[in-house]
């Protein structure tokens, strides 16, 4: 096993609730593009973290202590820890759900998709496309607007409804004016 699931899959075997998001969701969603991370939304449980620190043995990935990940917890938002393979230096950017309405709701509609030689759980696309906006927004790299553009065109199904509403909840509507696609419901 050498891709994302080398992590994923151990994800699952603890049961540890987790989603795709970033750069791999944007493939599966829209086209290939190479990425050297993958970035997860998880909702971890202060009690699950010896189990995390178990499944991701010292030998074979880096993981921040137990008192880092305790501390990444105790944010409402923007928990942040890494998971390293050392052997692959495969790197996943792990994001805590904390708060977010917006993780939450990703949790509850996240979808089982092809992934290497397996499945994995991804974002549904209205998030991921969110997401996108918020790093344009934060540090102005058109990749963001390419993998949105082809992820509209990519033949997944996005609901416009879901989408311009959380680009509304979340003050996104410049961001996603900059995408400039046909029959973008900007304006809708």
């Amino acid at each position: 096993m050498q891709g994302p699931e080398i992590i994923t899959s151990r994800l699952e075997e603890a049961g540890i609730a987790y989603c795709i998001v970033g750069g791999l969701a944007s493939i599966a969603y829209g086209r290939p593009r190479l990425t050297l991370d993958a970035d997860l939304v998880l909702v971890l449980e202060p009690q699950q973290v010896e189990r995390l620190i178990q499944i991701f043995p010292e030998r074979d990935f880096y993981l921040p202590p137990a008192t880092v990940l305790h501390t990444e917890l105790q944010r409402e938002t923007r928990g942040h820890f890494n998971i390293i393979h050392q052997h692959s230096a495969l790197r996943a950017d792990c994001y805590l759900a904390g708060t977010s309405e917006l993780a939450h709701w990703e949790m509850k509609n996240r979808r089982r998709l092809p992934m290497g030689s397996g499945e994995a759980w991804f974002a549904p696309p209205e998030s991921v496309i969110v997401h996108k906006l918020i790093f344009f927004r934060e540090g102005g790299s058109q990749k963001h607007l390419d993998d949105i553009r082809a992820m509209l065109s990519g033949g997944h199904s996005v609901r416009n409804d879901t989408l311009l509403a959380w680009v509304d909840k979340l003050g996104l509507r410049d961001e996603w004016k900059s995408v400039e696609f046909p029959g973008n419901p900007s304006e809708a």
